[in-house]
């Protein structure tokens, strides 16, 4: 007799559970589905425009195609890209960032027309490390 209503309980609860779930999922893809409002590339967090700057100099590095990664980084609407680029680079390396990311911000950031002491080392294309 116990077993049996501990059984039940247990079916039940585990019906009430898929229940619950089953409704949440319903209202939350049907009834009121999320909706982005002003997701526009530009309005990104501070450290994932750097990864997003980041990955369109080491895009940069693998296609040498300035026009394209001048058009990625319009997206982002910075008032002046190769100074922000530039500070990129600068901040890779005291931080100590992997030589390929310093190497592919500083490319860029010269291809751009920032013209920085701190990075030539890293512009030239041979494998010594600065």
């Amino acid at each position: 007799m116990r077993r049996r209503y501990i059984g039940r309980v247990i079916l039940l609860l585990a019906i009430g559970l898929l229940a619950g779930a089953g409704l949440s999922l319903w209202y939350g893809w049907v009834v009121s589905p999320l909706q982005y409002t002003d997701t526009d590339i530009a309005h990104l967090h501070p450290s994932y425009r750097d990864d997003f700057v980041l990955m369109v100099g080491e895009t940069y590095a693998l296609d040498a195609d300035l026009d394209t990664a001048r058009a990625r980084l319009a997206l982002l609407s910075l008032p002046d890209p190769s100074s922000t680029v530039a500070d990129l680079a600068d901040k890779a390396i005291t931080q100590n960032a992997p030589l390929a990311h310093i190497r592919a911000l500083a490319r860029l950031a010269a291809a751009l027309g920032a013209q920085r002491d701190s990075l030539r080392p890293y512009q030239s294309s041979g494998d010594a490390t600065p």
